[in-house]
């Protein structure tokens, strides 16, 4: 092998290459970077190579409509980013990179399409988590359960409208880009900062990490709300009722590190967070016990921990009627 002659489509193709971009070791690392400083001039051609890999995946396959739209969402925001007049440069080389790996077609979606918003969508299933990264760098962590819609318009517009729960942590662009997340109760307005939004039961919340946003309610006679860091605000368009309090944002973002961690939480909250997040049901025979209440961790891998400590610290009794459905009743004495 010469890679002194590789082109990024050979570089896309060699094994040596793609076990050291996507799974590298010592070895791997020793040799590219040994090859790299002996060729400097070909680093241009590999950090293209890294990038169009990353962006496609280990798996050489067929892509589907929607990762091909993915990849022409990221073309149009790297195009955005040059002067007018390289422009059509730009295109027409990304272009001839990606003709040969997301298919013939592909390479003039974009053309035809450019006027128009580049619309990614992304689900995860029942104990999935996924790690976004959006066109523009922003990077989102999508809980269980969930879908997200991302949307980018020639100039620069960024939206996403998400049902569910995600992590944001958004790309302060140079030229003041907007960037808006949507939710059936509330439009929050960002510039670069992180937090967490989750739109599960009929309501919308949100907790602020760091930076600021504006959320403009989507209820009658309602402010906007500016959030500073530590604020949690919970809306629901149904009721028209908002809270706002201090937390700990970390306790609410626990499922990044695929944990679930409740302090004074009722057994009926716990138990509707399992289902939401890992479709398991619970069904809680007495009323008394779903107002008891429960605080630790559990392993999102693991509920049996949950069972096992409920079973201890309440002395009652779990029945496991299959993978996903149990029930919660007091032992009799």
């Amino acid at each position: 092998m010469d890679y002194k002659e590789y082109t990024v489509k050979d570089f896309l193709h060699d094994e040596l290459f793609r076990k050291w971009i996507i799974y590298p070791d010592h070895d791997t690392t020793i040799f590219w970077e040994t090859w790299l400083r002996e060729n400097p001039d070909r680093r241009a051609t590999i950090e293209e190579a890294r990038d169009v890999l990353l962006l496609i995946g280990p798996e050489e396959h067929l892509p589907s409509a929607a990762e091909k739209a993915e990849v022409w969402s990221r073309i149009a925001y790297s195009i955005r980013q040059v002067p007018e007049k390289k422009r059509l440069f730009v295109a027409w080389r990304y272009a001839a990179v990606f003709a040969g790996i997301l298919a013939a077609g592909a390479a003039g979606w974009f053309f035809l399409h450019r006027e128009k918003p580049v619309i990614v969508n992304y689900v995860t299933t029942y104990g999935e988590t996924r790690k976004i990264t959006l066109p523009d760098s922003s990077v989102v962590s999508l809980n269980a359960n969930s879908t997200l819609k991302f949307s980018m318009t020639r100039n620069g517009k960024r939206e996403v409208w998400l049902n569910g729960e995600g992590f944001f942590t958004i790309l302060h662009e140079t030229d003041n880009a907007p960037f808006a997340v949507h939710t059936s109760d509330i439009d929050v307005q960002v510039i670069g900062t992180a937090f967490s939004i989750n739109t599960r039961r009929v309501m919308t919340r949100v907790v602020l990490n760091s930076g600021a946003v504006n959320l403009k309610l989507n209820g009658d006679g309602q402010q906007d709300v500016k959030m500073n860091p530590g604020d949690m605000v919970i809306f629901s368009t149904k009721t028209n009722q908002l809270s706002r309090r201090k937390v700990n944002p970390a306790d609410y973002n626990a499922w990044l590190d695929n944990m679930f961690v409740f302090n004074e939480t009722t057994i009926a909250e716990v138990a509707a967070v399992l289902k939401e997040n890992l479709g398991i049901n619970i069904k809680i025979e007495d009323e008394g016990l779903q107002k008891e209440l429960f605080t630790g961790s559990i392993p999102m891998s693991d509920v049996d921990i949950f069972f096992k400590t409920l079973s201890r610290s309440l002395h009652v009794v779990i029945e496991k009627k299959d993978n996903n459905n149990y029930s919660i009743r007091r032992k009799t004495t």
